[in-house]
């Protein structure tokens, strides 16, 4: 249900200045707004050996969280990411996610590309790139100027902020596509029963149900 789009681009294209410029404006207009970054650099916050959370990993926990007064940090070993799935399991009180980089993702993205850059832009063997942002005009791909993040923030809320999904499915990660038919109907029958257990408010609750297969 939180939509999730990323900026991506070459070193240096400025796809952070531009995804942060877009971050504050959807902020300001009163959004709850998530971001995940993609890096190359391994170990930036180290599970140091001797720390409690190393001595947890090294006794064979596959993931250890610490809990501060104000925030939290996660340790977990992550093999292929699916950006929905993680949008899903750690971002559903959000509006939004924005993502910088996953350019190998399937989920919607800006390319950030200038001219000074001497690689050619990425756009045209990637999937689900959905507009160039830059400082010329690039074909066959929807054009927004580097100069312009409210555009940016005017197409996302239009696209993106204003069309949430009501329900959600996902099988082991994988996000399973519905029609609208069967959306409505799954979201009706859960409902149904939802709403005859005693506790469960009846308005303005984001429910979670997770069913396990295996016996």
């Amino acid at each position: 249900m939180t939509p999730v789009i990323s900026f991506i681009g070459h070193h240096n294209s400025g796809k952070t200045t531009f995804a942060t410029q877009v971050v504050r404006i959807l902020k300001e207009r009163g959004y709850k707004v998530a971001v995940l970054k993609s890096t190359k650099h391994k170990n930036i916050l180290k599970d140091t050996e001797g720390k409690d959370s190393f001595k947890y990993r090294q006794a064979g926990a596959l993931a250890v969280g610490i809990v501060t007064p104000e925030e939290l940090i996660l340790f977990k070993d992550i093999e292929k990411i699916n950006l929905q799935h993680l949008a899903f399991l750690l971002f559903s009180d959000y509006d939004i996610v924005i993502c910088e980089g996953f350019k190998s993702s399937d989920v919607p993205k800006f390319e950030v590309f200038r001219r000074g850059i001497q690689e050619p832009p990425l756009y045209p063997e990637l999937s689900n790139v959905i507009g160039v942002i830059s400082d010329t005009e690039l074909p066959n791909v929807k054009n927004f100027s580097i100069k312009e993040p409210e555009k940016v923030a005017d197409f996302i809320e239009k696209e993106f902020l204003s069309k949430k999904e009501e329900i959600e499915l996902f099988v082991d990660g994988k996000k399973i596509p519905m029609k609208p038919f069967v959306r409505s109907a799954l979201r009706g029958v859960i409902l149904g029963f939802i709403k005859s257990l005693k506790g469960v408010p009846e308005e303005n609750s984001k429910i979670e149900v997770r069913i396990s297969r295996e016996l």
